[in-house]
């Protein structure tokens, strides 16, 4: 895991420990600079040692480290919850389970060669976030849009070149404080 990484990870673990960060921007009306300020919220629950293993388990230890990492030290739920809905959301073992059994059937119903874990959700049009594990290749990781049959998600994210590591997409909803996350 790189430093950026466990950075980006201390100062979530703090916006969480205060349910709060503010998101702000600046903006130019009739010559002036205005500063608008967003509220950013956190629902985030604990993932015990217990139920880490059984994702570990569950996702046969295929997923990087730094993933496993981010749920025994931040937990799974929603992430920069602002005025309507959050900006994304991790799966904690229940949610994992439910989610990628659609994925499986999916797969299975459309006999795809790729296979793919969904850690989460991007709520902004309710994408899966998640994995890969057939790609041989470090960054295995997007945001897959919903509006894409599952057989084609390779294919769009080679097209788009969105592929990224878990790291990467994490660090960058860091510094943006969430709001480039797809």
């Amino acid at each position: 895991m790189t430093a950026e990484f466990i950075n980006a990870l201390n100062i979530l673990k703090e916006w969480v420990s205060k349910n709060e960060v503010i998101h702000e921007t600046k903006q130019w009306t009739n010559g002036e600079e205005m500063i608008e300020s967003e509220s950013l919220k956190f629902n985030v629950q604990p993932i015990s040692a217990k139920e880490l293993e059984e994702i570990k388990i569950y996702t046969e230890h295929l997923l990087p480290e730094s993933y496993y990492y981010f749920l025994s030290e931040i937990g799974s739920g929603q992430f920069f919850i602002g005025e309507y809905f959050p900006c994304f959301e991790m799966y904690g073992l229940a949610d994992l389970k439910e989610n990628n059994a659609l994925v499986q059937k999916e797969i299975k119903d459309g006999e795809i060669n790729d296979n793919f874990i969904m850690i989460g959700m991007h709520c902004s049009m309710g994408d899966w976030v998640g994995f890969c594990t057939t790609k041989n290749d470090k960054k295995n990781y997007d945001v897959f849009c919903h509006e894409y049959p599952i057989d084609e998600y390779v294919e769009i994210s080679d097209e788009l070149k969105s592929w990224r590591t878990f790291e990467e997409w994490f660090i960058k909803a860091i510094e943006t404080k969430g709001k480039e996350t797809l």
